[in-house]
């Protein structure tokens, strides 16, 4: 489907459609509303705006129109996928703690980008892989719990915003602490992969021990 961004003509339909609904919607000024929903919405796709209108209307049970905050979060429901939940976060995270001493790297690289940011970095993982499982199921456990709860909330707060906030935020968030870190831990995953390729290299030229070549035989046995 092309994509449509919303007109001002569109928008005077969209509350035309609210008003036919709920009778009760009675904007003091019209105009001052038009603009209003109007600068809020023209980002969005005109047939994702209907489709996310008429999600509203069948599913309210509250009798009231709705708000351009609930009709927005009513649209990102419709256009963005479910993340995980905390407990399936959690057992991606307790997974890759299997392998978090020596492969920290790699396991922090494997995980989702949200999952990442609620861990922190590499180090982390690798510091709860050392840790007794007392302290990891109750701890360390409700501790990210918490965090990637807060990652995720964030995250979809920010997807919500126009999309002029949103360059903001992300402009802001360049030079933060946080973004500094990120870079630091891909440039970390980065230097791991390559350090791995050329160690597992195979080096021309120099012949196998013959005492080696029977230990491999003798375990593929």
């Amino acid at each position: 489907m092309e994509k449509c961004l919303m007109t001002r003509d569109e928008t005077i339909k969209l509350l035309m459609v609210i008003q036919s609904a709920y009778p009760n919607f009675k904007p003091p000024d019209k105009t001052v509303a038009v603009d209003t929903w109007y600068t809020m919405l023209k980002d969005m796709d005109y047939n994702v705006v209907q489709m996310g209108l008429r999600a509203y209307i069948t599913t309210d049970t509250s009798g009231f129109a709705p708000s351009i905050g609930r009709l927005i979060n009513t649209i990102y429901t419709i256009q963005n996928p479910q993340e995980l939940n905390e407990m399936e976060a959690w057992a991606l995270v307790s997974k890759a703690l299997k392998n978090g001493y020596y492969g920290a790297v790699e396991e922090f690289d494997s995980l989702p980008p949200l999952v990442q940011k609620a861990v922190g970095n590499p180090d982390n993982l690798r510091n709860w892989s050392q840790t007794d499982t007392n302290s990891i199921e109750n701890v360390v456990q409700s501790n990210f719990m918490r965090s990637y709860r807060l990652v995720v909330n964030r995250e979809n707060e920010i997807k919500k915003m126009p999309a002029d906030v949103r360059t903001l935020i992300e402009n802001v968030n360049k030079t933060s602490y946080s973004a500094q870190i990120g870079a630091k831990n891909q440039q970390t995953i980065k230097l791991s992969f390559e350090d791995n390729k050329s160690q597992n290299k195979p080096i021309k030229g120099i012949p196998m021990p013959k005492e080696i070549k029977e230990r491999i035989e003798q375990m593929k046995r």
